[in-house]
């Protein structure tokens, strides 16, 4: 995994490096840093790991000295041996957390998803559905929306969407939605966390895995970084479960957009205007 050049900053600003320094670059000035902040702390490192931190790649000495930091604040890392695992990346996000908001994110072990459904979207059982947005597959009742910032294709990175095909009824808000998460991470940060890999949003299908219509089929549900978000993974392995995306599920949560990772645990890469409960 390459490691976000966010973390890189991170460790740049807590080696002590400041202004035009802090680039997201590991180069020759930041592994001096590094270097010298790793060597104060060498009893920190774990014992059987130190000397090949101290005399690895650039990779291994910035992972380690965000383990360092992220012990700092509080957060588990598990042994500080230079490796960028799922522990290590969990600690960045809190990391990044803990600098962009002042404090560190909430146990979202223990958050509930938000029950606000301001559009009223119905109950995801067909005849609801079909009552409230019409027959599945009828494209007369989609438009265009013209989304916020540009979304590349998952299955094709070199294609870019400007514009979302989704149902009428979720046009304004799903342009809200976007705006939101627009405002609060920026592009730069929109493109890092994945948020503009765009898996569909309209699709006359049955459900993979089930025989019933999918909520793609009526245009009221969107996939996002399907290739780190997959079908079967739950809150062990989608990226979307992690701290960092806490604020993109309350953008979509404030409009009553309902998450299937945030209820149920599995398809995390999905979102619709489709109530389960």
């Amino acid at each position: 995994m390459r490691i976000p050049a966010e973390a890189i900053r991170i460790a740049q600003r807590g080696a002590g490096l400041k202004g035009n320094q802090v680039d997201g670059i590991l180069g020759p000035v930041t592994e001096a840093a590094l270097d010298k902040a790793l060597k104060r702390r060498k009893q920190e490192l774990a014992q059987t790991h130190a000397e090949a931190v101290l005399k690895g790649s650039r990779r291994r000495k910035v992972t380690a000295f965000i383990q360092l930091l992220a012990l700092d604040a509080g957060i588990d890392t598990g042994p500080v041996d230079g490796y960028w695992g799922p522990q290590t990346d969990f600690a960045f996000t809190s990391l990044r957390h803990l600098e962009t908001e002042g404090s560190l994110p909430p146990a979202w072990r223990d958050i509930e998803p938000s029950t606000a459904n301001p559009n009223g979207w119905p109950m995801e059982r067909e005849a609801d559905l079909t009552q409230f947005y019409g027959p599945p597959g009828t494209e007369a009742n989609l438009v265009l929306v013209d989304a916020p910032y540009p979304h590349r294709l998952s299955w094709d990175l070199a294609q870019t969407a400007r514009r979302i095909r989704c149902h009428a009824k979720v046009a304004d808000s799903l342009q809200r939605v976007l705006t939101a998460v627009l405002d609060h991470y920026g592009l730069d940060g929109v493109k890092q966390l994945h948020l503009d890999r765009f898996g569909g949003c309209y699709k006359k299908r049955r459900k993979r895995g089930g025989t019933a219509w999918s909520t793609h089929a009526w245009g009221i549900a969107l996939d996002y970084d399907p290739e780190r978000n997959q079908l079967r993974w739950g809150r062990d392995r989608a990226v979307f479960a992690q701290p960092a995306y806490d604020k993109w599920w309350e953008c979509w949560e404030n409009e009553g957009w309902v998450s299937l990772g945030r209820t149920a645990n599995f398809d995390w890469m999905h979102v619709q205007a489709a109530r389960r409960s």
